[in-house]
């Protein structure tokens, strides 16, 4: 068996709209307990931001999170896949760009996967190989 994107994506994704406050943004993500959240703007996706950039920006020297919009700061470099994308391509895929976060979709959006994601169901799908072989 090949293991999707399905397999290890995160789903119901959290979103924030472009013109929010990194402030904001990072309130949601402190109160759900998640790492990455998907900007969006006028209904479609802008990017992702995740816990690290946003700590990267807060230390720079005149950042202001209260008044900054979380669309300064979001990656807007994205790759979509879909749940059924093999994760073997995920991990070509982030291993040989700069994207960090992948948003999938399925008509819509329906969740996110990132490195951490893969890296979990690795052994997982050693064991499977295994198995097969």
């Amino acid at each position: 068996m090949i293991l999707q994107v399905r397999h290890a994506m995160k789903g119901h994704p959290y979103t924030v709209p472009h013109e929010s406050t990194v402030t904001e943004a990072a309130q949601i993500m402190i109160t759900a307990g998640i790492d990455t959240i998907i900007v969006t703007k006028n209904g479609e996706i802008l990017g992702s931001v995740t816990v690290n950039d946003i700590l990267r920006y807060t230390y720079t020297p005149g950042f202001n999170p209260k008044k900054t919009s979380i669309e300064s700061i979001t990656d807007e470099e994205i790759i979509l896949v879909r749940p059924t994308t093999a994760l073997s391509d995920v991990r070509t895929i982030l291993t040989e760009s700069n994207v960090y976060t992948l948003p999938v979709v399925d008509k819509e959006l329906v969740g996110y996967i990132t490195l951490r994601d893969l890296l979990t169901v690795q052994p997982e799908q050693k064991a499977q190989a295994q198995e097969i072989s």
